[in-house]
């Protein structure tokens, strides 16, 4: 069976110096009514063909600092969201120039608030920049993705990333299991994709000897004449979120059997900033086709003016192969494997650059039958071995959680070592949203009722529940037998005769649990009680008790040594 695997890397790089070269190109950039710098314009310089030789993001002082262009006739380009574009005069740089320019940007409005989707505008062309609508919407997009492939050539940021793997369930929404790590150091970019050409060739989903590696697109290859070339771009609208209107992409021709993405970059109305890409994977084949095979990429536009990936993933379906009658090979996606992460926070030197996402959480209170605080009480997400405690309040917090559905799972210590098992409860995590819950302890006596529930018990009889505990180690003993054992007396003879009273020894046995847990359901109130372990036939640790009219039941532990 293939497994999917998620191809995304962290790349570690190494600073290395600029070459000391003599000829240098000074671009600052303000606004042209507040003549304020503009931070993270993009500043290119031209050369005569029109071509783009090399970009820069302008700094605080909206200055783009271009060391050793090679000797040419140039042009600046200066660039900014929501800003008309600006180009200038040529120039000559030569053997030890020393140029400096002043570029004043004019705002432009915002044509994406008032758009509408017209018939006309739905229609899929290749290259958006065909159309005059597609054209508004890809400019800007452009921007964004061009200031977010820039920041990962030049900024060397250090990075505090989530990384997780969730499998989940055939709807894609309940979170079953999952293992998340936090990685710190320095790194262009939080995941890097193959180049375009790749893709575009051998598909969006590779093999890899039995496994299948499922690719995201990052900037560059959106930005790439290949992708653009093979995909056409229409406008689209959202009914689920307000404020934003779409860039919707799909493969331009039938490439057969070449895995393929389609998707959209949605952009804000109001400001025309880049918000996020979502996509879905074409032609995995019948085994693998599913319509909720694909991946999320977000874009933040940082303080200092670069662009990030904050978060991001992809989810992949996982296969089940059935064989039946005749040798009949069935094939179904029983449910998906979702891998990607968010970026905590960013680090320039030792500066913090913000935040890369709002992550959510899950918070609340744990409290027993009568309303009182419990602490120590772990509480964590199914799949995960990750647990945190209820402090002396009984508040606790689970943080960094992504948008989904997760189950929850209460371990109360006291309860647990007779075999109590809290349920679970699911909770659905809004983006960057915490969800309170309540989680109440129950009584013994209810705790008790719940570990037989099912089982109904005759009248006169109780609940014995607990657990065996290694003497030496005080770890529980799993796999050890034990015994209840009870006397009862009967009266036999006629009223001439001497009255006897016989004993009659009945009793139960049990093997505990891998937590070392036992029950007996069914043992009789008001009787004298042998409750021991049993090892080689022999009764060890034997402790008596008896359970009174009043009670569900009792909770008794027993020590022993275990060879």
């Amino acid at each position: 069976m293939r497994r999917a695997l998620l191809a995304l890397t962290l790349a570690s790089v190494g600073f290395i110096p600029p070459p000391a070269i003599a000829q240098t190109v000074v671009v600052r950039v303000l606004d042209a009514e507040t003549s304020a710098p503009i931070v993270g314009a993009l500043v290119s310089l031209v050369d005569v063909s029109g071509a783009a030789t090399i970009t820069r993001l302008t700094d605080e002082q909206g200055r783009a600092l271009f060391l050793g262009p090679a000797p040419a006739t140039y042009r600046t380009r200066s660039e900014m969201i929501g800003m008309a574009t600006a180009t200038s005069d040529a120039f000559e740089v030569g053997p030890e120039t020393a140029a400096a320019h002043v570029v004043r940007l004019e705002p432009r409005a915002i044509l994406l608030e008032g758009l509408e989707v017209s018939a006309e505008t739905r229609e899929c062309r290749v290259r958006p920049a065909e159309g005059l609508v597609a054209a508004r919407l890809w400019d800007e997009a452009r921007k964004a993705l061009t200031a977010a492939a820039v920041t990962e050539e030049q900024a060397f940021y250090r990075y505090e990333t989530l990384r997780y793997e969730r499998d989940l369930d055939g709807d894609g929404r309940t979170i079953l299991t999952e293992d998340r790590s936090r990685r710190t150091g320095y790194m262009t970019a939080p995941f890097e994709s193959l180049p375009a050409e790749d893709l575009v060739e051998n598909g969006f989903v590779q093999e890899q000897g039995s496994d299948l590696l499922y690719y995201a697109p990052d900037a560059n290859v959106l930005l790439s004449d290949a992708f653009l070339d093979t995909h056409c771009f229409r406008v689209l609208e959202t009914q689920d979120v307000e404020g934003v209107v779409g860039l919707a992409f799909e493969p331009s021709r039938d490439r057969g059997e070449t895995s393929d993405i389609a998707g959209t970059l949605w952009l804000d109305r109001e400001t025309a900033q880049l918000r996020w890409l979502d996509f879905s994977y074409r032609h995995l084949g019948p085994d693998y086709a599913s319509a909720n095979a694909g991946g999320y990429v977000e874009f933040s536009r940082l303080p200092a003016g670069r662009w990030i990936v904050p978060e991001w993933w992809i989810r992949m379906p996982m296969l089940r192969v059935e064989v039946g009658a005749n040798d009949r090979r069935r094939a179904a996606v029983t449910g998906y494997r979702q891998a990607g992460g968010q970026v905590v926070d960013v680090r320039e030197g030792g500066r913090s650059l913000g935040s890369g996402v709002l992550t959510g959480g899950i918070e609340g209170v744990a409290v027993d039958s009568s309303g009182a605080a419990v602490s120590g009480v772990a509480v964590g997400i199914v799949g995960s071995n990750q647990s945190v405690f209820t402090d002396v309040e009984g508040r606790f917090a689970i943080s960094g959680l992504g948008d989904g559905v997760y189950q929850l799972r209460v371990t109360f210590s006291d309860l647990a070592q007779f075999g109590y098992v809290s349920p679970t409860s699911t909770r659905d995590v809004p983006p960057g949203a915490s969800v309170w819950v309540e989680i109440h302890k129950p009584s013994v006596a209810q705790a008790l009722g719940q570990i037989c529930d099912g089982e109904a018990r005759r009248p006169g009889t109780a609940i014995l529940v607990g657990s065996v505990l290694d003497e030496a180690t005080g770890r529980s003993a799993a796999g050890a037998r034990v015994r209840v054992r009870w006397s009862s007396f009967q009266a036999r003879g006629d009223r001439q005769q001497t009255l006897r009273l016989l004993e009659d020894r009945t009793g139960l046995e049990t093997i505990t649990d891998q937590g070392g847990s036992y029950r007996f359901c069914e043992v009789p109130i008001g009787e004298q009680l042998a409750l021991s372990v049993v090892a080689e036939g022999t009764e060890l640790a034997v402790e008596t008790l008896t359970i009174g009219g009043g009670e569900v039941g009792r909770v008794r532990i027993l020590r022993h040594s275990v060879r």
